[in-house]
């Protein structure tokens, strides 16, 4: 846990990659594999990318046999410049994206024990969950993250109504 007690400046990862300070960044960081909920994620994501213009999702991980249909969906859907593929990222450079990003989401179906759940988490950002993560119950009990069924108009207004919290908290932080 200590390396999530001590993340990377902010910014660092926005400058690696050139992402405007204004862009909220909702992170996915998980193999890109059909069970990881990104079926669901994309479509929810492309919803709420025609509400608003200033997000972008980042889907990290490697290749596990649905990184071509997730493809296929950014060019059908013109998403080119609202959702980057970034591989696997690890170390530094994935701390950098725990400190940079605005919302973890992993709208999972099924998943033991997630451990890029406890990092996020650990990075004290917001997350997007759905209730089949492995500890979904202590997450519903103590509202550690958001749970949200596996739909996509769910996972949707999750995003939306966190974006918009974030948003609406990092205003008052900043008007003082």
């Amino acid at each position: 846990m200590a390396d999530f007690a001590q993340l990377p400046p902010k910014g660092t990862f926005r400058n690696h990659f050139q992402i405007p300070a204004n862009q909220q960044l909702i992170l996915f960081l998980a193999r890109l594999n059909i069970k990881k909920g990104l079926d669901l994620l994309l479509p929810a994501f492309e919803q709420v990318a025609k509400q608003r213009n200033n997000c972008l999702l980042l889907l990290a991980g490697p290749d596990d046999g649905y990184l071509a249909t997730c493809q296929e969906f950014i060019t059908k859907n013109k998403l080119e410049n609202k959702i980057r593929l970034l591989g696997m990222i690890t170390g530094e450079l994935k701390l950098a994206a725990l400190s940079d990003a605005t919302l973890f989401a992993l709208p999972s179906y099924s998943e033991g024990f997630s451990i890029a759940v406890l990092e996020a988490m650990s990075a004290q950002l917001p997350t997007l969950l759905s209730d089949r993560v492995g500890f979904g119950e202590t997450i519903r009990e103590t509202q550690a993250g958001h749970l949200v069924d596996l739909t996509v108009d769910s996972v949707a207004a999750g995003l939306t109504q966190m974006l918009d919290k974030t948003q609406t908290n990092h205003q008052q932080h900043h008007d003082g």
